[in-house]
Order: C-alpha cells, then sequence, then structure tokens
C-alpha cells in the first residue's frame, strides 16, 4: 500500500503522536494528505501541543522572525526545552507589535497606519481588523510629538511611545470573518469594539454609572462562548458584560479596592476568565521596590470564584468572590495574551494546578517591562521563576501562545 493510501484511521492514531510541526510537513507530503490535514478537526484528529512563550528576538536577530519557546517538565520544574522559529515571515511581522493571541493566532499591531490583524505563524493566514486611527484624536506639539491630556496635565509622546502605550490588549471572540474584536484604549483605559469586516470601531460599554472611583479603568477581557458575551473587569476588580455590539450591558460585580492596589511597593492586576463554566478573578500581586534587585516581579496570585446573587428569606441578595484553593487538572495562562485554561491531558507539558504568567507593566514603554515569567503552583502556595529577570531583552513583552493549523 502506498504511503498516500493510508486509511484515516490509521492516520488519526499517527497525528496523536505528532507534534503540530510535525503535521504540518506531513501535509506537504501529498494531495490527499494535505486535504486530511486541512480537515483535521472534523476527521476527529488529535494534536496536543503544549503551550509556546512567544519572545522577543535577540539583539542581531532578523527582525523577520518569531521565536517560540515550548515548555516541558523535567522533574517537578518547568522548562524551556525547545525553540521553534519561524523565518523568512516579514511581511507579517516587520515593524508590528504583538497584542495577544487566541487559538492559535498572534494579534498584530502594525505602528504606521495602526492596522490591527490576526497572524497565524503556522499556516500563514492573516485577517485584518479595522483600523485604530478611528478612536485617536491626534494633538501634535511643537516638536511633531502627540500630545495627550490626562486630569489636566499635558503629555508629550513620540509616535512610537504613544502607540505603545496607548492601546493595550486586542480580545477577539473568534478567528473567523464573523468574530468581534475588543480592544483596551487609550490613557484611561477605555473599550471599543468592532466586527471583523466592520470599518471603523465604536466605543464599547463606559464604567459610569456604575463605578465610584476616579481611577478606575479597564484591565482584562474574556469571552464567554456560551452565552456569547465578553465580560470586562477594571483595576478595582469590577466586572461587567455585554453582547457583541457591546450592548445589553450588565453590572456583575461591583468594585471592590485591593489593598496591594498602587502602593509604593506593590501593584495589582486583575485578569478574568472562565473554568467549566465558573468566571474566575485571577488577582496578581507585583512587587515594585525599586531598591530591591528586581524591578517588579510577581511574589503572589490569588484565584476567586463568582458566586451570582442570591435571594434569601429576607429579600435580600448578595453575591461574592469565593477564594479558589485548586484548579484541579487544569491551569490558567496571564499576561499581555487572552486569558486562557489548559487541561494537562490536551497540554501534556504543562503542570495541572498552576497559573502559568508572563511580562506585565503597568505602562508598556519599551525599557519599563521587566522580564517577568513563571508559574505560580496553586497548591502549594509556590512561585517558579522559568527565566532570569535579565536572562535577556524584554520588548516586546513576552506572550503565551497555543499553536494551532485550524
Amino acid at each position: 500500500m502506498a504511503w498516500s493510501d493510508l486509511p484515516i484511521d490509521l492516520l488519526r492514531c499517527i497525528s496523536s503522536h505528532l507534534s503540530i510541526l510535525d503535521l504540518v510537513r506531513l501535509s506537504v507530503v501529498c494531495t490527499s494528505w494535505s486535504f486530511t490535514l486541512n480537515n483535521y478537526a472534523l476527521l476527529g484528529f488529535q494534536c496536543r501541543p503544549s503551550p509556546w512563550l512567544l519572545l522577543s528576538n535577540d539583539v542581531g536577530e532578523a527582525s523577520d522572525a518569531l521565536t517560540f519557546h515550548e515548555l516541558t517538565i523535567e522533574g517537578e520544574e518547568v522548562v524551556i526545552s525547545f525553540h521553534h522559529r519561524f523565518s523568512s515571515i516579514g511581511s507579517h511581522t516587520y515593524g508590528r507589535r504583538f497584542f495577544g493571541s487566541k487559538d492559535g493566532w498572534l494579534v498584530t499591531l502594525d505602528k504606521t497606519d495602526l492596522q490591527p490583524r490576526l497572524f497565524n505563524p503556522v499556516t500563514k493566514a492573516e485577517i485584518s481588523l479595522p483600523s485604530l486611527f478611528t478612536l485617536i484624536e491626534s494633538q501634535y506639539a511643537p516638536n511633531s510629538s502627540i500630545r495627550r491630556s490626562f486630569n489636566e496635565i499635558l503629555f508629550d509622546f513620540t509616535i512610537d511611545d504613544f502607540f505603545d502605550i496607548y492601546f493595550h490588549k486586542i480580545i477577539v471572540s473568534s478567528n473567523d470573518s464573523s468574530g468581534t474584536a475588543v480592544v483596551i484604549f487609550g490613557i484611561r483605559k477605555v473599550l471599543a469594539l468592532a466586527r471583523l469586516e466592520d470599518l471603523t470601531w465604536v466605543l464599547g460599554p463606559k464604567l459610569s454609572p456604575y463605578n465610584t472611583e476616579d481611577e478606575e479603568e479597564f484591565e482584562d477581557v474574556c469571552y464567554h462562548e456560551e452565552n456569547q458575551r465578553f465580560y470586562a473587569i477594571t483595576n478595582f476588580s469590577m466586572v461587567l458584560a455585554f453582547d457583541l455590539n457591546g450592548e445589553n450591558v450588565e453590572l456583575i460585580c461591583p468594585n471592590m479596592p485591593n489593598s496591594y492596589y498602587r502602593t509604593r511597593n506593590f501593584n495589582c492586576m486583575y485578569y478574568i476568565a472562565f473554568l467549566s463554566g465558573t468566571l474566575l478573578r485571577i488577582e496578581r500581586v507585583i512587587d515594585i521596590t525599586l531598591d530591591s534587585h528586581h524591578n517588579a516581579r510577581t511574589i503572589a496570585i490569588f484565584v476567586f470564584k463568582f458566586v451570582p446573587a442570591v435571594v434569601t428569606s429576607s429579600s435580600s441578595s448578595y453575591s461574592q468572590w469565593i477564594p479558589v484553593n485548586e484548579l484541579r487538572e487544569y491551569s490558567l495562562f496571564v499576561g499581555c495574551n487572552q486569558t486562557f485554561s489548559l487541561h494537562h491531558t490536551v497540554a501534556t507539558g504543562i503542570k495541572p494546578n498552576c497559573i502559568y504568567f508572563a511580562d506585565y507593566s503597568s505602562n508598556m514603554f519599551p525599557g519599563y517591562v521587566d522580564c517577568d515569567v513563571g508559574l505560580f503552583d496553586v497548591y502549594n502556595d509556590r512561585i517558579q521563576y522559568i527565566l532570569h529577570p535579565h536572562s535577556r531583552t524584554n520588548w516586546h513583552p513576552s506572550i503565551w501562545f497555543t499553536p494551532s493549523i485550524s
């Protein structure tokens, strides 16, 4: 029997033992295998890739290349074991900043025309989103820098620095033409939405009349496929939900300022995600003590699950966040990417019951993003740092990425 005539069941069995890059190589063997791999999801193929970490290129590396690092477990420690380098993709990466990831796709942004795109580095497929220029009211200083007012104080930024700090995160509901994207942008971190086929962005839900803190702003957004709604969390842990049009806004939880928030020595970052249908709040505490041996490093992570309002016998209602002491067989991935979870049997190179974290900074200026990559063991309350704080350059910030050929 010729290789090209191997039955589907046998190919399905073979695929379960291959990496995603081996599957791509398999698809170029012949026409029939290419057709089979292009329809691998419908045919029940299984691929269990461990998540990759996208790091900035080292000094001297080609600008038309992307380098991903795969994680594996050695004993009780998580280590970087494999490097996956994608070269000659300059048209997809040159002059672009990476703003996140979604199921095998990177979210990129051209800093010249502010054109966001979804890019799959494995298949080289690309999908365009509307330009973000529609969200900027440009004011220029005499030296051609961009001038913005914040709390009645004027700030002048170079064009590169302005775009780096003005757009924070882009989240998408799905990687196809029917998907909706949400961007967190501006000095005050507000929301805007656009469908992938739209021409412009529209402003999303506002914090008023729900907020009571002047410094409250959005920090993370997640999409819940089951009820087709976005959930956004602020730096005071207030949660709003809204539909794919940015309408039907619902206050899920009022704000609850954290004692760590923006103190002299600590900062706090909130992420939001769903795990097995339960809404989770991930609270990341960062040491920003200036006289320490590092400039910013994660020192603790707390997880809470949301218990919706319940009507009691006295006709009063309450809702609350309950501490979570274990994630069972799952792990969470937080950072500049969209927050996601993975089961350890799906991604065999990860430790269960852990929270993997990547670079974080309250501002996104080059040179101010400290290398802060590691994992927090929820059960043992222990942090392992995967990268040394000064082991490499750290711009752009690192991003968790799950490869896919979809």
